[in-house]
């Protein structure tokens, strides 16, 4: 097993936070920071950090590996999965849209619509038969808009979300209108009911758009609209500036990961993923469900972890 002295400790600074980066020795002498998405990649099977691939993470962390996520989650559901994990960088959330601090509880970055670019879209899909979700800024607090009715999924999806301090849920009853600092418009519901939507929006300028479909349930999707630019490999670039890193590596399972795989000097698809993004990565390692992203990790290092 190789033997890792801490040879040295850089500190970082961005927007004020400093970052105390450990620099563990590599065979390829390159400042490598690692990138993961959650779903279908780091989290198992019941949407969980496994405590194998916890543990193995905090070893590695503690020894000086740069570690951060990236995904479509928000702080509302990301500060508790990783709270066994001590994640040290910023985290890239909502796919792009926001670079978190989850230590300080702070966003360090915010990408947001043109107020009217926004409104247009709204108004687009005002008749579509299902009401989006509207995510902004208010007052540094991330919050969500929304009229009723709700379809089963929505309400779902919202009662288990709602009362974290993370994320505030409006409801409203008039017309749903986009705030000021909008940063995604959110759709979910039948697969074949969102591609209509994708496709009504389709000519706007100014926005790019995710449609996928729900892993565990595939008739089910998920549509969401960013501002134009917004990506995990725009954030990527931007957290791999914060730590001097010359090397990236991601792993992912989905179309919403294809971009940052294209960033990458190296990138990872799930044993589990889908087809496309197999396609476009550089290998294919061992699923969520076998903790693959943490067994590629040992492996990379030449570690070993008791079982």
């Amino acid at each position: 097993m190789v033997q890792v002295q801490p040879e040295e400790h850089k500190t970082c600074y961005y927007k004020g936070r400093s970052f105390c980066i450990g620099i563990l020795a590599m065979a390829h002498h390159k400042r490598t920071i690692y990138i993961s998405d959650l779903d279908g990649t780091l989290l198992d099977e019941n949407s969980k950090i496994s405590s194998r691939t916890a543990t193995i993470l905090n070893q590695l962390i503690g020894e000086g590996m740069l570690f951060s996520i990236a995904t479509a989650r928000t702080p509302a559901t990301v500060v508790d999965l990783m709270k066994d994990v001590n994640i040290q960088l910023p985290a890239i959330l909502m796919t792009g849209a926001l670079v978190y601090d989850i230590a300080q509880d702070k966003y360090l970055s915010i990408s947001s619509f043109p107020h009217e670019i926004a409104s247009q879209i709204t108004g687009a899909v005002s008749d579509c038969g299902i009401s989006p979700m509207i995510y902004h800024i208010e007052n540094s607090r991330l919050c969500v808009t929304y009229r009723s009715p709700l379809t089963k999924q929505q309400r779902s999806f919202i009662d288990k979300r709602n009362g974290t301090p993370y994320k505030k849920y409006i409801e409203v009853k008039d017309t749903l209108a986009a705030p000021d600092v909008t940063i995604m418009i959110f759709f979910m519901g039948q697969y074949e009911q969102l591609e209509k939507i994708y496709s009504t929006i389709a000519a706007i300028e100014g926005h790019c758009s995710y449609l996928y479909r729900d892993s565990m349930q595939p008739e089910q999707g998920y549509l969401e609209i960013y501002p134009c630019g917004t990506s995990k490999a725009a954030a990527i670039r931007q957290l791999a500036n914060i730590t001097h890193a010359d090397e990236v590596i991601v792993f992912g399972d989905n179309i919403n990961d294809i971009p940052m795989f294209e960033v990458a000097q190296r990138s990872y698809a799930m044993a589990n993923a889908v087809d496309a993004a197999k396609g476009r990565a550089t290998a294919t390692i061992a699923s969520n469900t076998e903790d693959g992203v943490a067994q590629f990790l040992l492996d990379e290092f030449g570690r070993n972890i008791a079982q």
